[in-house]
Order: structure tokens, then sequence, then C-alpha cells
């Protein structure tokens, strides 16, 4: 129960569904966006502009239903890069929004995931992960847009991870993976290969919504 939501998934949930639960439960932790999804009755379908992929969120009063495919009873399709979908300025293509202006309006502010802070994700990770097998004893991250760092476990830290802002909000709250990020050059990491591992596990784990993190 996330901000008083239920969250209701098709049976055996494809990654996409899985993915989208994990960031609309951690958005809606926020109570302004809570309320807007409060504010909404009804179906809408997200469809990938970029692969195969869709899904249809349903709304009715506390209960959020997520399963994959366009709906018939979508009353808007909204067509997006879902890579893309929390930058600034980035405007998917939305079907039927003459038809339910109101409606669209909603989901529009409600897919404006709130932006959350590097620092409040890396302690809500910790407070997730750090009784995982082969978890680090502690981790420094380090916030390279914000000059800032952080220590979050016991002593001495065994692992620093460090890049900007964004993009360790996005790993931290399963948003996206940590070795996907260091592969990619956007996060760097001094640690043991081991701890690279778990670490990834973790944040995979995070990204299919097996920690209650809401």
């Amino acid at each position: 129960m996330t901000s008083g939501f239920e969250f209701e998934l098709e049976d055996d949930p494809v990654p996409i569904v899985i993915r989208f639960r994990t960031l609309l439960k951690h958005a809606l932790a926020n109570p302004g966006h809570a309320a807007i999804a409060r504010s909404i009755t009804g179906s809408f379908s997200l469809v990938s502009t970029t692969d195969p992929q869709s899904l249809t969120v349903r709304i009715d009063t506390h209960h959020i239903h997520i399963r994959h495919g366009i709906s018939d009873s979508a009353k808007i399709i909204i067509r997006l890069n879902f890579s893309k979908m929390s930058e600034p300025g980035y405007k998917p293509v939305v079907e039927g929004f003459l038809r339910h202006p109101l409606f669209a309006y909603r989901v529009g502010q409600l897919l404006n995931f709130p932006e959350s802070s590097w620092a409040d994700d890396a302690k809500r990770f910790w407070d997730c992960a750090h009784s995982l097998t082969g978890m680090p004893g502690a981790i420094k991250f380090i916030s390279t847009d914000e000059n800032r760092d952080l220590l979050v476990g016991d002593g001495e830290p065994d692992v620093e991870i460090s890049g900007e802002s964004k993009t360790l909000s996005n790993v931290l709250s399963g948003t996206t993976v940590l070795i996907a990020e260091v592969m990619a050059g956007k996060i760097r990491i001094q640690s043991s290969l081991h701890h690279l591992s778990v670490l990834s596990e973790a944040t995979i784990k995070m990204m299919l919504g097996e920690f209650d993190h809401g």
C-alpha cells in the first residue's frame, strides 16, 4: 500500500509492467502526486515508440491495475519513449485528447513524476538493500554536479559511487540498473567486482519492485 493505493498486476507480469509499477509507486510516495492520482478515474495506455512494449493502467478509487498491452477501455493512448518520459520538456503523442481533455491533462500531470533527492533515494536504497547477502558495510555516494557526498552504513566505506544527481536517483530508485550506468560511463564506482555485482542485483530488485520502498 502506497499513500492509500493498492496495486494489482496481471498474473506473471512482463518486465515493463513491473518497472512502471515501481516508478509509479515511488512517485505516489509524494503527497501531491498521490492527490493527482486520486483525481483520476479510468484507463489509459502507454505505447513505446522504440520497441513493441505497451501497457494499460486503470485507476479505480484507491486501486491501480496495470497490465501489458493496449486496452479497448483506454480513454487515451500515449505514445512515448519510456527512457525520456521524465526529461524536462519531453512531449509524447496523445491520442484521444480532444475526447477526454481533462482526463488527459490529469494523466499528464501523473506521468510528470516529481524530482526526488538523490540523497533521500540513497538512504531509501540502503534501508531496503543493506541486509542482502554480500552487501558492503558502508557506501559513499558523491553527487558530482552538487559537489556533495553522503555516507550510508557503518565505518569506512567499502564502495564509492559517483555521478550526477539525476543519474544517482535513477539508479537508486529503480529506474535504471547500476552496471548499465557504469558501462555507459554515467556512474563511476570504486569497488570490488563482487560488490559491483551485489549492488547491481540490488538495483534490479528495486526496479522489479522486490523491495517495499514506497
